[in-house]
């Protein structure tokens, strides 16, 4: 037995992918291997071929992401008694984890466990680390976990390997053969082979401003929303469980627990608001849900290239350390202009790479995301609707034009960005170059090179008498926090953009830029406010009015059922290439899944954020829910366990609700729950029945 790349995927992979060339395929190797492929993987794993030498056509890495939540399990059976090595496979990098637990379990005990420094290079022919020898019978089945537990790099995970002992010799011989990849042969012997050019990284040098910028204080914003919109703070304050909700959903991307919940009530601090907001600004889940939001900002546009799907596995965890170290935004958005280098290894060139250094799509989404201004309709002649001539677009671009991107088919992380040493932006039908120019007007020589011009442009565009960049930021934070942004939609400030109170706008931005555009000092300003934590009232004459009802993004909804049920995040097998799908596109865990249903594009307007049938029938008939939705006694289920340890059916009810939509039952809630249970005269049912309710309910999926 012996679980390996069929030669037919290999002789694909030569001609689809030169880079699969570097992977082994031990097709005479003794004993029993287990690929990557075969294995079964727990949450989300990234596939890569960007450093060899691996095993097969490709390894797997953690991203890096949702540590002590992954695992991949390599199952093998002995195919006769007999002494083995057993042998693990990783390709070795400096961003890898010293401490990557692997445990050896038969029949799901556990045998031994180890711990494999993947920073250094394998001893057996740079593929495969000695685990341990040991004597098994035969047809004794084996189980190889890796898991990310207790580690803060990467984790790679490739194959396995049992040798038996009396054919070691011939193991290593089929080691020995692979191992070194060939050199690429210059194509033309008579000329040298080109140098890369080298990877020049452009250090973030501030601007400097002849502005003064104040910050404002919560009473000071107040104050200003006040005499805009009279009545706008003097309301009704939310209650203190809504209040906890609102916050934990807009901060962490998640109700709050049962015990964040009854700590917060019981707190009588004068403050106790401020500090939670505070609590939760310091919490790592503040940065993943951010960047799960920034990724749906910049990732919702882009364009996958044929035979490649977008991994923003790496882009999400660079971007959620960015913000729990709290980065300035600045400094953060220009490493995005600037960045060169392959998306796995180097995720800041994201932004770039993904939109495959096409200048004119890269200019359109560099001034709507980061400028809140639409000048893609200058592309091909003068903006019909704003005084914006074609030059002004394909000045932008010729920032651009000389990004080179290596598209990497089958493994977005392997996409790089480079830099080309010719090559100018031009408009199609009239003659010579286009000058490198900002929005401002200012134009830059065509001597400049690549990185020159990116980094040009992104001083500029991050800098601090660029009022455009802060308030974009600020009105995107204020629409997804009070429901509404000053202009909606938020990627359109342009010069005919309804801007509500732009005189507010422009001080909450100049609070931003005067706390060196640090994202934690906007959030506790805004949440900080009475706008903020009054109660939701739907006023359209009022349109600063705060907490619109505003439908949860895919992620939230996810880490919320998360939260509720227990609900784990599960990503199946790939499917087998066939003759009809040669290229199986990577399998939808349960993330992925609530995205495709929840998922939505946060620069839409409002009013085209709207509830489908397809959010209903997924919530309504998922396996992984309904499984959830089970109070037999003899499963695991948080139903199932909280019914066993409360017998009290209105505790039970109390407990159901705060756990599934953080508060507590009203009376009139509570009085149907028991009317329901005594109707069905059976309690698994009955609650059962009550937790479908409360998950299908328009509260579970929306923040008010």
């Amino acid at each position: 037995m012996r679980c390996i790349k069929e030669a037919g995927f290999i002789l694909l992979a030569f001609l689809v992918a030169p880079a699969m060339l570097f992977g082994q395929s031990f097709k005479d190797a003794p004993g029993v291997i287990v690929d990557d492929v075969d294995a079964v993987r727990k949450g989300v794993w990234t596939e890569s071929n960007s450093l060899r030498p691996y095993l097969g056509a490709m390894y797997i890495h953690d991203g890096n992401t949702e540590k002590g939540e992954k695992t991949v399990t390599f199952d093998l059976k002995v195919p006769k008694a007999g002494q083995y090595l057993l042998l693990f496979s990783y390709s070795a990098s400096s961003n890898r984890d010293k401490k990557v637990p692997v445990k050896l379990l038969s029949s799901g005990d556990l045998i031994e466990a180890f711990v494999v420094d993947e920073t250094k290079r394998p001893t057996w022919g740079g593929s495969f680390h000695l685990l341990g020898e040991y004597e098994w019978t035969e047809n004794r089945e084996l189980q190889i976990v890796v898991s990310t537990e207790g580690t803060k790099q990467y984790v790679i995970a490739d194959g396995v390997w049992i040798v038996p002992v009396a054919e070691v010799e011939k193991a290593k011989a089929s080691v020995k053969k692979l191992a070194v990849a060939p050199k690429p042969k210059n194509p033309d012997p008579k000329k040298p082979a080109p140098k890369p050019a080298p990877i020049k990284v452009v250090e973030f040098k501030p601007l400097p401003s002849q502005q003064k910028f104040a910050s404002l204080s919560p009473s000071e914003l107040d104050k200003m929303l006040e005499e805009k919109v009279p009545g706008i703070t003097t309301g009704e304050l939310t209650t203190d469980e809504h209040f906890l909700r609102r916050a934990s959903l807009d901060l962490l991307g998640r109700q709050p627990t049962p015990i964040e919940l009854l700590d917060f009530l019981r707190d009588n601090s004068d403050d106790k608001r401020g500090l939670a907001i505070d609590r939760m600004l310091l919490q790592e889940e503040y940065g993943r849900n951010w960047a799960n939001f920034w990724v749906d900002v910049i990732g919702s546009r882009q364009q996958e290239p044929q035979l490649t799907f977008h991994d923003y596995t790496p882009f999400r965890s660079w971007l959620k350390t960015q913000l729990n170290e709290d980065k300035s935004w600045n400094e953060t958005v220009f490493k995005m202009m600037t960045a060169q280098g392959k998306v796995g290894s180097t995720p800041e060139a994201t932004f770039i790479g993904f939109h495959q250094g096409n200048a004119n799509r890269i200019a359109g989404e560099v001034t709507r995301v980061f400028l809140s201004t639409k000048i893609a309709c200058a592309e091909c002649h003068d903006h019909p609707f704003e005084d914006m001539p074609q030059e002004t677009f394909h000045g932008i671009a010729a920032f651009f034009v000389r990004a080179e991107v290596k598209v990497a088919q089958l493994d977005s992380n392997g996409i790089e960005v480079k830099s080309k040493t010719k090559g100018e932006q031009k408009i199609d039908g009239k003659k010579g170059d286009v000058k490198p120019m900002t929005l401002a007007g200012d134009q830059y020589d065509l001597a400049l090179a690549d990185v020159d011009r990116r980094a040009t442009l992104g001083h500029w565009l991050v800098s601090a008498d660029n009022a455009k960049f802060s308030k974009t930021y600020v009105n995107r934070v204020w629409a997804r926090l009070l429901g509404r942004g000053f202009a909606d939609p938020v990627d359109d400030m342009g010069e005919n953009a309804n801007v509500v109170a732009p005189e507010i706008l422009e001080s909450l931005s100049h609070h931003f830029v005067a706390n060196d555009f640090k994202p934690r000092a906007v959030f506790r300003l805004l949440m900080a406010s009475k706008a903020y934590q009054q109660a939701s009232v739907m006023d359209e004459d009022k349109p600063l009015m705060t907490a619109i009802a505003k439908k949860l993004r895919g992620d939230e909804v996810f880490d919320s059922l998360v939260q509720a049920i227990g609900i784990e995040n599960v990503t199946p097998a790939r499917e087998k290439k066939t003759s009809a799908v040669r290229f199986p596109p990577p399998p939808k865990s349960t993330r992925d899944l609530v995205n495709v249903a929840f998922g939505y594009d946060p620069s839409f307007a409002d009013n085209l954020i709207t509830r489908t049938m397809k959010q209903a029938m997924f919530m309504m008939n998922n396996p992984q829910i309904q499984a959830h939705v089970d109070a037999s006694e003899d499963k695991e289920t948080m139903l199932a366990t909280l019914l066993k340890a409360e017998k009290d059916d209105v505790k039970a009810v109390a407990q159901l609700y705060q756990r599934v939509l953080a508060r507590n039952p009203t009376d009139r809630e509570t009085k149907i729950a028991k009317e329901h249970l005594a109707s069905v005269k059976d309690r698994n049912a009955g609650f059962e029945d009550l937790l479908w309710c409360l998950l299908n309910s328009a509260e579970f999926t929306t923040k008010f």
